[in-house]
């Protein structure tokens, strides 16, 4: 029987975001038991849910307690514009965090970390944050706890997880970086580095991407013996990228070129440019095919399932990437 790829979205990124901007730097240098949201002259974090005061500092670090309930924010420095048409929009976070016991995960997981879509400028009781990308999960594993990434809400929630398990009471450095490429459709992804492990990607969320990144938030959720547990963040740091120019006619052609037939026949796909580091992977961010093709080169298929999948690569020294489907 025929496999056929149907072309669902297209990320033509032609642009180099070398430079950045720092729109927020938070070492909570604050003195102990301080609480971030009712001393928030001071911090400039602020509740937008939750019963408010929760989220305290003690030994320059804040902590998220399993069972406790309240969610803040801190604006940036300038909200990011992410919707500009014909442009790629990134912009990254970098944290330290430390998963203190098992007390309070559960083994399939919750985000605790985010980016926001508004730079609350009250403490409030209602959510004054809508929209949460670049969401950092934390899970219960075997002997430690897993982090995770999820490019944002919508459809089936399926963060993308280290297999790599981190020791309780382990510092671990994060880095996310949240892209939005904005064509003649728009797609958003995020990827997740932790330390010296594998970089995660995710797109898998299927809402729309908000107007702005202006805030960064932590969440708490759940209850005590069943949520986001309990964790020390420390050291964040939010960078901006400069908004890179995609033409639409830049975008089509890369469009018409990585992918040379939009159903492909004999189980293979055929692509219409030379094509370095061919990766395809699944919605969760595992790697099941690598390769480099040439202009009119075929690559078998064959052995994958049927399912979604995002086929990425470079195109004179240009990152492209395709979601597709086997069908």
């Amino acid at each position: 029987m025929k496999k056929i790829f149907t072309i669902l979205g297209m990320a033509a990124v032609s642009v180099s975001m070398s430079a950045q901007t720092n729109v927020l730097t938070e070492s909570f240098t604050y003195a102990d038991a301080i609480s971030l949201t009712t001393s928030n002259t001071t911090t400039n974090w602020f509740q937008h849910s939750g019963t408010q005061g929760q989220v305290t500092v003690n030994s320059g670090k804040a902590n998220i307690v399993a069972g406790n309930t309240e969610d803040i924010n801190k604006a940036l420095s300038t909200p990011y514009p992410l919707n500009v048409a014909n442009a790629v929009c990134k912009v990254s976070y970098s944290a330290e965090l430390n998963v203190l016991n098992s007390t309070g995960l559960t083994t399939s997981g919750d985000y605790f970390l985010s980016l926001g879509d508004v730079a609350t400028t009250t403490n409030v009781s209602t959510n004054a944050v809508s929209v949460l990308p670049a969401r950092v999960y934390v899970k219960a594993g075997t002997a430690g706890y897993l982090l995770g990434i999820l490019n944002t809400s919508g459809g089936t929630v399926t963060p993308t997880y280290s297999t790599t398990e981190i020791p309780y009471g382990t510092a671990a450095n994060i880095t996310v970086t949240y892209t939005v490429t904005n064509g003649s459709s728009t797609t958003q992804s995020a990827t997740l580095q932790i330390g010296s492990q594998p970089l995660l990607t995710n797109a898998t969320g299927t809402s729309n991407a908000p107007s702005n990144a202006a805030s960064v938030v932590i969440r708490q959720s759940g209850s005590a013996t069943s949520g986001t547990g309990n964790i020390t963040i420390d050291n964040i740091n939010v960078l901006a990228y400069p908004t890179g120019s995609l033409a639409v006619s830049d975008f089509n052609k890369s469009k018409s070129n990585f992918v040379k037939n939009t159903f492909v026949k004999n189980e293979e796909i055929t692509f219409g440019a030379d094509v370095k580091d061919v990766k395809i992977y699944t919605l969760t961010g595992q790697v099941v095919k690598t390769a480099s093709v040439k202009d009119g080169a075929a690559l078998n298929v064959a052995e994958l399932a049927k399912g979604n999948y995002i086929v990425t690569g470079t195109v004179n020294n240009q990152p492209v990437s395709q979601k597709i489907l086997k069908d």
